[in-house]
């Protein structure tokens, strides 16, 4: 039996412009709407709507001479910065549409792939089989192709050679446009882009979009709402006022408003991308980025490489490897090829309009003593060789495999924050202050571990029904699975005490009274 192929209709509920679209509606969309070209060709898309994602960040400050960690009052010097990630969300029907062209564009991307070889390489958001000979079967993921690279890495015919990692500055935020549109065409061997592909490529480049925030403060107090009943049935649609954007999700939140409302108020909302203004107040066209989170996006900015790539691994195919995760790259090459690698990465990404990120370049030198792999990264002055590869939330030290430490260290901090959380939302509850373990439990323990069918709601049959997706639990299921994936790991040995840890850290909070 074939496996199934992965569906692009794919209904969400997050609150637009607009009401969602319902599934019972599939075969019109599909066939009289998303998939007519004459339809898309005069399709006019609405605003994104953008959301900023902040992610706080806490690592130990090393110094650029030798990696060694830079000391204060014989403590660690930590630094604490916040990361963002700009985030943009289309309408319903836009992201329907989006949804279509995307796969339209990565079948013909992955045989453009395979064409020139690359097939291997190119890894982020991509179905790549395990097992090629078989029909059906399980697809590779980030643990799957960091463990290819660390075992290419342990079987390299060479004594001494480096593995480089680079990374690329805004990928998203810095694509080309007219780059970008040749190369879509590229993809589907013409000259020019069809009526609407060309509708697309302007929606997805040429986007406007209204922020969140401004939304929601406009329409929180008609926000429109959908709720079930105790069947699971869709009760009507009803108006209502929700306080905090956080809680949208918890009170079923469909819509901010119709597409007539928003119209009426659209001056004051709307924001676009179509031109920028300096500090110094000169005005020019924007002619280059695409929104980060659409599901076009990522497609298109693998596409947008293709040649780069090509460029890359033709070089190194003959000495090593070559593979690129989205905006990571990594190259294996013997030792002596190190300089020439750095400068092609450098001149080749400058013909596609982007830049590579200096200070993320990071040079590993791996070498062989008494039978063993070594593993140390070069700085200023020295080589550390007390320094691990990292890649793909992995380390790797040239014998055996382990978790990033910064993904367990976050694990840990997450665990204790929803237990003092827990603790402090207790004490105003009717359970005497006494948290609510099982809640606590199944985030951060085995017993929510387990790796579970998502059941989804078909309105078809008006019942739940199993989906092709998993709900894979918690932090230490991704760990379990590294562990079974993972050549000569000690990924079981990190986190054999996330248990003591986390009834101590229940016992503590709970006894703070």
């Amino acid at each position: 039996m074939n496996k199934k192929e992965k569906d692009w209709f794919k209904l969400k509920r997050y609150p637009h412009i607009g009401l969602p679209l319902q599934n019972a509606d599939r075969f019109k969309w599909i066939e009289n709407y998303v998939t007519n070209p004459s339809k898309i060709a005069t399709h006019s898309f609405l605003p994104f709507i953008h959301k900023t994602s902040k992610v706080r960040k806490f690592r130990k400050e090393y110094s650029k001479d030798d990696g060694k960690v830079l000391l204060t009052e014989n403590k660690a010097l930590r630094k604490s910065a916040i990361k963002k990630r700009e985030l943009y969300y289309a309408s319903h029907l836009d992201s329907l549409i989006f949804s279509y062209y995307s796969k339209l564009i990565s079948d013909e991307y992955d045989k453009l792939l395979k064409k020139n070889g690359l097939d291997e390489s190119i890894l982020a958001y991509r179905t790549i089989p395990k097992n090629k000979n078989l029909t059906e079967g399980s697809n590779k993921c980030n643990i799957d192709f960091a463990n290819d690279v660390f075992k290419y890495i342990k079987e390299y015919n060479k004594d001494e050679f480096v593995v480089i990692a680079f990374d690329i500055k805004s990928f998203f935020d810095n694509l080309d446009h007219k780059i970008l549109r040749e190369i879509w065409a590229k993809v589907f061997g013409v000259k020019e882009l069809s009526k609407a592909h060309f509708n697309v490529f302007k929606g997805i480049t040429r986007f406007s979009y209204v922020d969140i925030v401004d939304i929601f403060e406009e329409f929180k107090d008609n926000i429109l709402i959908q709720k079930r009943d105790f069947r699971g049935n869709l009760m009507p649609i009803k108006k209502g006022r929700i306080s905090k954007i956080k809680h949208l999700k918890n009170h079923n939140a469909i819509a901010f408003c119709t597409q007539k409302e928003f119209l009426k108020v659209k001056n004051k909302l709307l924001k676009n991308t179509k031109s920028i203004k300096t500090d110094t107040g000169v005005v020019f066209k924007r002619n280059f980025g695409i929104p980060q989170g659409s599901p076009i996006s990522s497609v298109l900015a693998n596409a947008y490489m293709i040649d780069f790539d090509k460029t890359i691994n033709d070089y190194i195919s003959e000495t090593g490897i070559y593979r690129r995760y989205s905006d990571d790259m990594v190259v294996v090459c013997p030792k002596e090829e190190k300089d020439n690698i750095i400068n092609l990465m450098n001149r080749e990404i400058e013909q596609i309009k982007l830049e590579i990120q200096e200070p993320k370049t990071q040079i590993f030198h791996f070498r062989r003593e008494n039978n063993n792999l070594i593993c140390g990264q070069e700085f200023k002055k020295e080589i550390n060789w007390h320094k691990n590869f990292m890649y793909l939330g992995f380390e790797f030290d040239g014998s055996s495999v382990l978790l990033k430490s910064a993904s367990l260290s976050t694990f840990y901090r997450k665990m204790k924050r929803t237990i003092k959380r827990s603790k402090h939302f207790a004490k105003k509850g009717k359970n005497k202050g006494q948290i609510f373990k099982g809640r606590v439990l199944k985030k951060y323990s085995y017993k929510g571990a387990s790796r579970k069918r998502k059941w989804v709601w078909n309105e078809t049959i008006l019942g739940f029904e199993k989906s092709e997706s998993y709900d894979w639990g918690n932090f230490l299921s991704y760990s379990n699975k590294a562990a079974k994936v993972m050549n000569e790991n000690k990924i079981n040995k990190q986190t054999k005490k996330s248990w003591n840890k986390l009834i101590k850290e229940i016992a503590l909070k709970t006894n703070s009274k």
